[in-house]
């Protein structure tokens, strides 16, 4: 397994070096993005920090809270990427947030169900000082839907090398957690929301505004 993954990192970089992702043939706007989904309604939420996104360093970046018609809300980001370069991918909440003093509980992968197909995303709990938070996020481009960054990253090279759009969007969902609230639901919770997420998400990547 270890010789396996050198070589796919080393065929990557190799690769890199003369593989060129094709522009997206469209202008993806994230913003056009319904502010209805199903039972959800949104609102936009404050801008990044300036510092955080120039580390996050996405072409576009939409943040938003969906809420429930018994008030829950849930916090959507989408870090879109038009043309990564091959042998980099983007950010994963599991490697950027525990350097901002997260504590990462144990991921799991869970399969969301859609019209265009199954997906796997994943599913993980955050917590910082005395808050709690049930996250879920996946990395999504034209063609799949992948829940880890390593996926994301082979299927750049692929995509490279059939010359193929390799725009990618890295979506994220959470919901607050209550104090000895158990995290099982607000994650079944995320779970149908991103169910609802992922076609609208297809649908800017693929068609645009």
């Amino acid at each position: 397994m270890t010789w396996a993954l050198a070589a796919i990192l080393g065929l990557t970089f190799a690769v890199s070096q003369v593989a060129r992702p094709v522009a997206a043939p469209h202008h993806v706007a994230f913003d056009d993005l319904p502010m209805t989904l199903s039972d959800w309604t949104g609102e936009s939420a404050p801008p990044l920090a300036p510092d955080v996104a120039r580390i996050l360093a996405a072409d576009q970046y939409v943040h938003r809270y969906y809420s429930v018609p018994d008030g829950r809300s849930t916090e959507m980001d989408i870090a879109y990427y038009a043309q990564p370069h091959v042998g980099g991918t983007a950010h994963s909440p599991l490697n950027c947030l525990p350097g901002n003093g997260w504590t990462m509980g144990e991921p799991a992968v869970r399969a969301i169900r859609t019209d265009g197909g199954t997906w796997s995303v994943r599913e993980i709990t955050a917590a910082r000082n005395n808050a709690r938070w049930a996250m879920t996020y996946w990395f999504q481009g034209r063609h799949r839907v992948e829940a880890d960054e390593f996926a994301a990253r082979v299927n750049l090279f692929t995509d490279a090398i059939r010359r193929r759009p390799s725009d990618t969007a890295m979506v994220r969902v959470m919901r607050p957690l209550e104090s000895g609230e158990a995290d099982g639901p607000a994650h079944d919770g995320l779970a149908a929301f991103a169910a609802v997420l992922i076609p609208q998400v297809h649908h800017a990547l693929v068609t645009g505004p």
